[in-house]
């Protein structure tokens, strides 16, 4: 038995970021860049116009207020994607929207709040004067948008290691880059085990377990980056969980649950040892403590080499989750090259006691909230730690030293999950 912070250790020292890929901006969302993105063009790419409103020469507007206001001649007009060819000369203005290229001869463009246009108007001004009374002087250069002022060429637009999200779409959009090299996703096998197994939806018999894990485990995987691949059940015989393991052989990653204690038909540890090694074989926390992990060489597979990580997971859907959460989810993180890690943790007021009698820390199901801007969070909420209810209504995790108790009103560590986007809602 190691300690998890030692499992965990074992379990990172042997996995890597994976081989990068080019794939459609638009479909990179979750995903770790690679390389740093330069910019290959200016943006704007010329002068453009700031606010809505007139183009004018800033030498016309010399001494221009509220009081001595000055009147232009209205040339034309202007707006984004459809420039004019017309020049601005003294005494005149061009009507220009957002976005368009500033004309020839304007060196500034003053808001239509500087005028004597409209205020309440919606749309275009109905009246269509053939003048503009304007109120204000304005600087050259004064709503003006310069060639280059966003990006100019050469820029770093992203840096090697930035997570793809909506901003960085965007980003990379604007300036016309609809590929990028990103980390790919990891695929990753999954295998339930055992004899009592069978399909939900069946006839449920005495002594027979619905196979839950499976799609729980999927579930997870998909949610932390990764592409599920679920194998089916392996029976309890050393060649079912054989072909197995050797069906997940083209994966990144194999994930097994149940078959891991010590009765004759907890066959995993021994199959897994057989055809590959084991790194741990117990972890001192529970519930889960006899997770396995462990390697399989693969043969050369689609440009694959190296070893398989295997990770053999409790069969209780309690420590099942647990262990997924605790020892495989940061190893799927860091195979897509994220560099955080670590569980996100928050310091949370305990509204029930609790107590963990056993010789080694425990990991507690628990339902966190926030209220006016401080954590509550019920520990085993529904019921007991392996209570169908507890996991039903957990949201976050919390860890118990061993043999130690925590009483109402204590302060806590928690680590919330993120598995629902609203997990820290208010239970009604």
């Amino acid at each position: 038995m190691i300690s998890y912070e030692e499992a965990l250790k074992k379990v990172l020292e042997n996995v890597h970021a994976l081989r990068p890929e080019r794939r459609p901006v638009v479909e990179s969302t979750g995903q770790v860049v690679a390389q740093d993105i330069l910019s290959d063009l200016d943006l704007p790419q010329a002068d453009i116009a700031g606010p809505d409103g007139y183009a004018a020469r800033s030498s016309d507007l010399l001494g221009a207020t509220r009081d001595t206001p000055v009147t232009l001649r209205i040339i034309g007009a202007a707006r984004a994607g459809r420039p004019t060819r017309k020049t601005v000369r003294p005494g005149t203005a061009i009507r220009i929207m957002t976005g368009s290229l500033v004309p020839d001869g304007a060196d500034c463009v003053v808001r239509f709040e500087d005028t004597d246009e409209p205020g309440n108007k919606n749309g275009a001004n109905k009246e269509n004067s053939s003048t503009v009374t304007i109120f204000c002087a304005a600087k050259k250069g004064t709503g003006i948008r310069r060639s280059g002022s966003n990006m100019t060429m050469g820029t770093v637009v992203m840096v090697r290691g930035t997570v793809m999200g909506p901003t960085q779409i965007s980003a990379l959009l604007s300036i016309g880059q609809t590929r990028v090299t990103v980390i790919r996703r990891p695929v990753v096998t999954i295998t339930a085990t055992g004899d009592e197994l069978i399909d939900p939806g069946k006839q449920l018999s005495p002594g027979r377990t619905y196979n839950s894990n499976a799609a729980a485990i999927a579930s997870l995987v998909g949610h932390y980056g990764g592409i599920p691949r679920i194998l089916g059940v392996a029976r309890d015989s050393e060649a079912s969980i054989l072909e197995k393991f050797q069906k997940g052989l083209d994966s990144d990653a194999i994930i097994t649950s149940g078959g891991i204690s010590h009765g004759d038909f907890d066959l995993v540890r021994l199959t897994l040892g057989r055809i590959g090694r084991t790194l741990f074989s117990r972890i001192n926390m529970g519930p889960g403590a006899g997770a396995v992990f462990g390697l399989i060489n693969r043969p050369p597979v689609r440009g694959r080499s190296g070893e398989v990580p295997v990770f053999a997971l409790s069969g209780s859907p309690a420590g099942c989750l647990i262990n997924f959460e605790t020892l495989v989810r940061p190893a799927l993180l860091r195979m897509q090259g994220l560099a955080r890690l670590s569980h996100p943790c928050v310091e949370a007021t305990a509204v029930n006691p609790a107590a963990n009698r056993k010789a080694m820390p425990c990991v507690r199901w628990a339902h966190l909230e926030e209220r006016d801007g401080e954590f509550r969070v019920t520990i085993n909420a529904g019921g007991s730690r392996a209570n169908l209810t507890s996991i039903a209504m957990a949201n976050a995790l919390t860890i118990l030293p061993e043999e130690s108790a925590v009483g109402a009103g204590d302060t806590v560590r928690v680590l919330p999950l993120d598995w629902d986007r609203y997990q820290f809602g208010t239970r009604t």
